[in-house]
C-alpha cells in the first residue's frame, strides 16, 4: 500500500508559524520603538516649522514601526484636521484613544472636530471625557470646561462627574479603607486614603452637605496633615457652614 505524509500535523505547524509571526508583528522590538520615537520627534520638528507634509510622513513611519504608539496617531489626526480631512482625523484620534484610553489630548481633539461639524452631542461627550482623564486645573482641561460651558453644560455638573470618576478610580485601587487606623499605616496608603476622603468630602461639599463633608475632610487631614489642598477646602467648608448657620 502506498504511504502518504500526514497533512494535518503539517497544517498545524503552518498555523503555529503564522501565530508566531503575528505575535512578532504585534510586539515591536525595542529598536523599532526607539526608531518610532525618533521619527515622531522629527515629525514634531517639521510640524513646528510648518512643514505638515513631512510631519505626516514622519508620524506615519512612526506608527508603522510601532503600531502601539498612540500619541503618534493623535499627531496624525492633528495634521489631517489641519488639512480639513475630518473623517480621517476622527479615525486617527479614535485609534489613539483605543490604544491609550488615558490619552487626554485625543479626547479634546475629537470634541473639537465634532463641534466644528455641528455634532454637539458627540462634542460634549468627548470634552467630558477630556475633563475626566485630566487634572482639574490643567490648561487643556480648563479649555474643555470652557467648551462645555459654551455648549450649555454647567461647571458644577462636570465637577461632580470628575469627582465621581476619580473616586471610582481610587476605590478600584488596592488597600483603600473607609476609616483611618492610626500611625501604623504605610505612608503611601495613608496618602491614598487621604485622597479618597478628600474627594468624598468635596463631593459632599458641592452637594451642600457641609457637616458630612467636614467629617470626610477631617479624616483626610488626620491621614495627611500637611496637605495644603485639604486644609484649604476645610477652611472653605467651615466658612460655608458658619454662613449657613
Amino acid at each position: 500500500m502506498r504511504k502518504t505524509t500526514p497533512f494535518l500535523p503539517a497544517f498545524f505547524v503552518f498555523l503555529l508559524i503564522l501565530a508566531c509571526a503575528d505575535s512578532c508583528l504585534a510586539q515591536p522590538s525595542a529598536e523599532s520603538k526607539k526608531m518610532a520615537a525618533e521619527y515622531r520627534d522629527k515629525g514634531l520638528g517639521a510640524q513646528r516649522s510648518g512643514d505638515l507634509d513631512t510631519a505626516l510622513v514622519c508620524y506615519q513611519k512612526a506608527v508603522e514601526l510601532d503600531p502601539s504608539l498612540a500619541i503618534a496617531y493623535n499627531d496624525i489626526g492633528v495634521i489631517y484636521e489641519s488639512k480639513g480631512w475630518n473623517d480621517r482625523a476622527k479615525a486617527a484620534y479614535g485609534k489613539a484613544v483605543d490604544l491609550d484610553p488615558s490619552l487626554a489630548s485625543a479626547y479634546y481633539n475629537l470634541g473639537s472636530v465634532y463641534e466644528k461639524e455641528g455634532d454637539l452631542d458627540q462634542a460634549v461627550a468627548y470634552f467630558k471625557k477630556r475633563v475626566l482623564v485630566g487634572d482639574w486645573n490643567d490648561e487643556w482641561t480648563s479649555r474643555a470646561r470652557r467648551e462645555l460651558k459654551s455648549l450649555g453644560v454647567s461647571d458644577p455638573e462636570i465637577r461632580q462627574d470628575f469627582l465621581d470618576q476619580h473616586l471610582t478610580n481610587l476605590e478600584s485601587t488596592d488597600y483603600i479603607s473607609g476609616t483611618p487606623k492610626g500611625n501604623d499605616l504605610d505612608p503611601k496608603k495613608r496618602k491614598r486614603d487621604a485622597r479618597w476622603h478628600l474627594i468624598r468630602g468635596k463631593q459632599l461639599y458641592y452637594m451642600g452637605m457641609y457637616p458630612e463633608a467636614l467629617v470626610e475632610l477631617g479624616m483626610a487631614e488626620v491621614l495627611d496633615p500637611r496637605n495644603k489642598e485639604i486644609q484649604k477646602i476645610l477652611e472653605e467648608v467651615h466658612r460655608k457652614t458658619l454662613m449657613a448657620d
